[in-house]
């Protein structure tokens, strides 16, 4: 039974994938000039060179940290819709320590700060939706958006305001010292040692999941709350720690993203991030071993897109109909099985 559900679950992932792929040839096909350029330009130019391989991974690592935050508080039964505002309010609090830091702390120590106050910052944003659903019974969906946009819009004074920077004509602040920036790996790329911490966050979550007394409460808090609160489970806390993992991981892909590829914070950097979390989290289906893949693909349709805009002329809003067509198939295909699962 448990292997027919894994089958059923991995087929609607590959049909949501199928219908994506099938799409973005479509739309080529009818807005392209050169419909055989478009389908070089989609399909394989992110492959095509060490510089776009490297950018389209590099493009991968945030989703992968901010994915597996969305999975966590997936698991636990709760949505957080707030992804924008906490890779914002990381991005920002990290972008600040990294301009301010002195150089006798080391680029060593400057990268671990900024990443601990980027997922300190996400995770307080995050606990407050927890603890308003925890006490309060406020929807967590609604808190976290509401809340995620008002942080957008205080972040976005700061970045044109105080924080300006006086010698740019962008809405940005100035740029972090290159000592503070994280190494680069793929050269001429900007994929950075990033994508380490990634990778292993994905291993550590899945342990943490599958063997460890917190997983497992977590797990049960999420699919049966009643029987959860009948073994003496605290499911409030667990709500709350959920939420706060989530908003954690959300901060920390800011934060690494304004001392890596960014090198400062602009203001609407994060164009959509945090939503395309939520497709990756979906795809995965709480499997965080499935974050990999699916944060691959999602970058993929991204990557593909921008070469296509770029090289055969297709607009802008083309190119955004078909990301967000190809976001809401994915959608439609996994999220009744998802809710049906946590319904149960």
């Amino acid at each position: 039974m448990r292997n027919q559900r894994a089958f059923s679950a991995t087929f609607r992932v590959l049909m949501a994938a199928a219908f994506s792929i099938i799409l973005a040839a479509t739309v080529l096909l009818l807005f392209a000039e050169d419909f055989r350029s478009a389908l070089w330009q989609f399909f394989v130019e992110p492959f095509s060179s060490r510089y776009f391989f490297g950018n389209y991974i590099a493009d991968t690592v945030p989703l992968i940290i901010s994915g597996i935050g969305v999975s966590i508080a997936f698991r636990s039964k709760n949505f957080n819709l707030g992804g924008e505002g906490q890779i914002y309010a990381g991005a920002l609090a990290g972008g600040v320590l990294a301009l301010h830091a002195p150089e006798a702390f080391g680029p060593g120590t400057v990268w671990i700060l900024v990443a601990f106050i980027g997922a300190f910052i996400g995770a307080i944003i995050g606990t407050i939706s927890g603890l308003l659903k925890a006490y309060w019974r406020i929807s967590e969906m609604i808190s976290s958006y509401l809340i995620s946009a008002i942080i957008i819009n205080i972040s976005d004074f700061f970045i044109t305001g105080p924080l300006q920077d006086s010698t740019s004509n962008f809405q940005t602040t100035a740029q972090i010292p290159s000592v503070f920036l994280l190494p680069r790996i793929f050269s001429p790329s900007k994929l950075d040692i990033s994508i380490w911490l990634a990778l292993f966050l994905v291993l550590f979550f899945h342990i943490l999941s599958k063997k460890s007394k917190m997983g497992f409460e977590l797990r049960v808090c999420g699919e049966n709350e009643e029987f959860a609160r009948y073994c003496g489970i605290s499911v409030r806390a667990y709500n709350i720690a959920a939420m706060a993992i989530s908003g954690g991981m959300y901060g920390l892909s800011g934060a690494l993203l304004v001392i890596g590829p960014q090198g400062r914070v602009m203001r609407g950097f994060s164009s959509g991030l945090g939503w395309s979390a939520i497709s990756v989290a979906l795809l995965a289906q709480g499997r965080e071993t499935a974050i990999l893949p699916a944060a691959l693909f999602i970058a993929f349709l991204k990557a593909g897109s921008d070469h296509v805009m770029i090289g055969s002329g297709v607009p802008s809003e083309i190119i955004s109909m078909l990301q967000a067509t190809a976001m809401l198939f994915i959608t439609a295909q996994v999220m009744p099985k998802l809710w049906q699962r946590q319904r149960q």
